[in-house]
Protein backbone atom coordinates (compact mmCIF):
# COMPACT_ATOMS: atom_id res chain seq x y z
CA UNK A 1 0.00 0.00 0.00
CA UNK A 2 2.63 2.30 0.17
CA UNK A 3 3.40 1.95 -3.37
CA UNK A 4 0.21 4.04 -4.23
CA UNK A 5 0.61 7.32 -6.11
CA UNK A 6 -1.04 10.19 -4.92
CA UNK A 7 -3.00 12.03 -7.57
CA UNK A 8 -4.75 15.59 -6.66
CA UNK A 9 -8.00 15.41 -8.58
CA UNK A 10 -9.77 18.75 -7.11
CA UNK A 11 -9.37 20.43 -10.46
CA UNK A 12 -11.06 17.57 -12.22
CA UNK A 13 -14.23 17.66 -10.35
CA UNK A 14 -16.64 20.51 -9.84
CA UNK A 15 -17.02 21.99 -6.52
CA UNK A 16 -20.75 22.55 -4.82
CA UNK A 17 -21.69 22.45 -1.25
CA UNK A 18 -20.96 19.83 0.80
CA UNK A 19 -18.99 18.05 -1.74
CA UNK A 20 -16.74 15.64 -1.22
CA UNK A 21 -12.59 16.48 -0.99
CA UNK A 22 -10.59 14.22 -3.72
CA UNK A 23 -7.54 16.00 -2.47
CA UNK A 24 -4.42 13.62 -2.29
CA UNK A 25 -6.81 10.40 -3.42
CA UNK A 26 -4.59 7.12 -3.60
CA UNK A 27 -4.21 4.87 -6.95
CA UNK A 28 -2.31 1.38 -6.90
CA UNK A 29 -0.60 1.30 -9.56
CA UNK A 30 -0.43 -1.00 -12.85
CA UNK A 31 1.29 -3.80 -11.45
CA UNK A 32 -1.03 -3.92 -8.28
CA UNK A 33 -4.43 -3.62 -10.86
CA UNK A 34 -2.91 -6.82 -12.62
CA UNK A 35 -2.32 -8.56 -9.74
CA UNK A 36 -5.76 -7.87 -7.69
CA UNK A 37 -7.40 -9.09 -11.18
CA UNK A 38 -9.59 -11.99 -10.44
CA UNK A 39 -9.91 -14.62 -13.48
CA UNK A 40 -13.44 -15.70 -13.20
CA UNK A 41 -14.18 -11.31 -13.47
CA UNK A 42 -16.26 -10.48 -16.60
CA UNK A 43 -16.27 -7.07 -17.84
CA UNK A 44 -19.59 -5.40 -17.61
CA UNK A 45 -19.96 -2.49 -19.88
CA UNK A 46 -23.09 0.39 -20.04
CA UNK A 47 -23.18 3.95 -20.80
CA UNK A 48 -24.35 6.55 -17.87
CA UNK A 49 -24.36 10.31 -17.54
CA UNK A 50 -21.41 12.19 -17.17
CA UNK A 51 -22.84 13.38 -13.51
CA UNK A 52 -23.46 9.67 -12.28
CA UNK A 53 -20.43 8.91 -13.59
CA UNK A 54 -18.30 11.61 -11.73
CA UNK A 55 -20.51 10.72 -8.25
CA UNK A 56 -19.91 6.95 -8.41
CA UNK A 57 -16.20 7.29 -8.94
CA UNK A 58 -15.81 10.33 -6.20
CA UNK A 59 -18.04 8.18 -3.71
CA UNK A 60 -15.86 4.77 -4.56
CA UNK A 61 -12.26 6.65 -3.67
CA UNK A 62 -13.76 8.36 -0.37
CA UNK A 63 -14.90 4.83 0.85
CA UNK A 64 -11.81 3.26 -0.22
CA UNK A 65 -13.70 1.10 -2.55
CA UNK A 66 -13.18 -0.33 -6.29
CA UNK A 67 -15.97 0.64 -8.66
CA UNK A 68 -16.59 -3.08 -9.14
CA UNK A 69 -16.79 -3.81 -5.09
CA UNK A 70 -19.32 -0.21 -5.34
CA UNK A 71 -21.33 -2.20 -7.71
CA UNK A 72 -21.94 -5.26 -6.14
CA UNK A 73 -22.37 -4.18 -2.66
CA UNK A 74 -25.48 -1.55 -4.54
CA UNK A 75 -26.58 -3.85 -6.37
CA UNK A 76 -27.01 -6.71 -3.48
CA UNK A 77 -28.82 -3.77 -1.59
CA UNK A 78 -31.48 -3.05 -3.80
CA UNK A 79 -32.10 -6.98 -4.60
CA UNK A 80 -32.09 -7.07 -0.52
CA UNK A 81 -34.64 -3.98 -0.53
CA UNK A 82 -36.76 -5.56 -3.16
CA UNK A 83 -37.43 -8.93 -1.96
CA UNK A 84 -38.55 -7.33 1.42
Amino acid sequence: MSNKNKLNLDGLISTKKNSISTKDVSIPNGNQLIQNKDKNDMPLNFRVSADFRKRFRVFAASHDLKLNELLVLAFDHYVKQKQN
